[in-house]
């Protein structure tokens, strides 16, 4: 990020390169102080003063059509269990059927209103990165977490070494660990809401969300968070 440059060729100063690297790790629009970016592409963005008729990005996109998918599938449920109580169920089968599915839109209602929140507990955001990663990695040989201090920040790095992918691929997935709902397959739904679930907590708070690869098979993302976040949205 350190050098990057504006459209004139001018050095762009820290703040502008951190809510320009938010909103491409995010792939969605990310305001931090004075500054709001909106992403255009993988690897551009546009940066300027705040403003509130921003328009939605793939982000929300993908992140509605995961919330239909997960809300058609629950109500599925719901409907073959009807079907069946009126076939071969009874009453026993009839409750355990729909309280099954009422508990599956339950979860899912507790998901979204956690993606909504204020609160970002460390533990929670490190394990929805370990299982993003494994989400859009498949099988890995290795996965590790370790937490240091940087200034202001307890720096939490999740590292996963790849059994089948390597760097070429890896850059593909890099690119997706800020969406909503991973999965191996570039355009599929998975069925977790995963670390997206605290894109917009994160962004409130001050923290943030950085990814790379090392070597050929590791994929690295390194969540900054603040020792003592602060609204900034």
């Amino acid at each position: 990020m350190d050098d990057l440059t504006s459209e004139n060729g001018t050095a762009l100063d820290p703040d502008t390169l951190v809510v320009a690297g938010q909103a491409l790790t995010w792939q969605a629009p990310f305001t931090s102080g004075p500054l709001t970016a909106l992403p255009l592409t993988e690897t551009s963005a546009v940066v300027f003063g705040n403003d509130d008729a921003v328009d939605p990005t793939r982000w929300h996109d993908r992140f509605a059509r995961g919330l239909t998918h997960r809300m058609a599938g629950e109500i599925t449920i719901a409907t073959v269990s009807r079907g069946l109580l009126d076939e071969v169920a009874g009453e026993h089968e009839e409750n355990e059927m729909l309280g099954s599915a009422i508990d599956g839109l339950a979860q899912l209602l507790t998901e979204l209103e956690e993606a909504q929140g204020r609160e970002a507990p460390a533990a929670r955001i490190v394990a929805d990165a370990c299982n993003t990663h494994a989400a859009l990695m498949g099988t890995l040989t290795d996965q590790r977490t370790s937490v240091r201090s940087e200034g202001g920040f307890t720096v939490h790095t999740v590292r996963s070494t790849s059994a089948d992918l390597r760097r070429p691929a890896l850059e593909r997935v890099r690119a997706r660990v800020g969406l909503p709902w991973p999965t191996r397959r570039g355009d599929g739904v998975g069925g977790e809401l995963g670390l997206a679930r605290w894109c917009t907590v994160m962004q409130m708070s001050g923290h943030q969300m950085w990814s790379r690869l090392e070597h050929e098979a590791v994929l690295v993302t390194d969540l900054w968070l603040r020792n003592h976040p602060v609204s900034t949205g």
